[in-house]
């Protein structure tokens, strides 16, 4: 597994969860990246990583979200990548991600911050 570091915008307001563990939730995070074409940047493709966020940090990201809409976002975690076939179908990629940090990210948005009582 390697660590990772992305930046890109909410594919839709994840739904939180509870578990035997508390709060989680998942979030598609649509990334893409600028790649350089001759002397000019342009969108590369798009690529869709599946989140998972557990705690505070989902019940926090699921409420932003909520009230916000498709929001960017910052997230860090251990990264995988998988491979399925659908029944009928090609071959798909799953880029996979288990969030230790996930934040808003300031770039393009105006954030407000409140603090959780009890939380440094």
């Amino acid at each position: 597994m390697s660590y990772i570091v992305r930046t890109g915008n909410l594919a839709g307001v994840p739904v939180l969860r509870q578990g035997e563990r508390g709060a989680y939730t998942y979030a598609r995070i649509i990334v893409s990246d600028r790649i350089k074409d001759g002397d000019n940047y342009v969108d590369g493709p798009s690529t869709a990583y599946d989140v998972a966020v557990n705690g505070q940090p989902a019940e926090s990201l699921v409420a932003t979200a909520t009230e916000s809409g498709n929001i960017r976002v910052t997230f860090s975690g251990d990264y995988q990548v998988s491979q399925y076939t659908p029944e009928e179908g090609e071959p798909r990629i799953v880029h996979s991600v288990r969030a230790d940090e996930i934040a808003v990210s300031l770039r393009g948005q105006a954030v407000s911050v409140e603090s959780w009582k009890g939380q440094a």
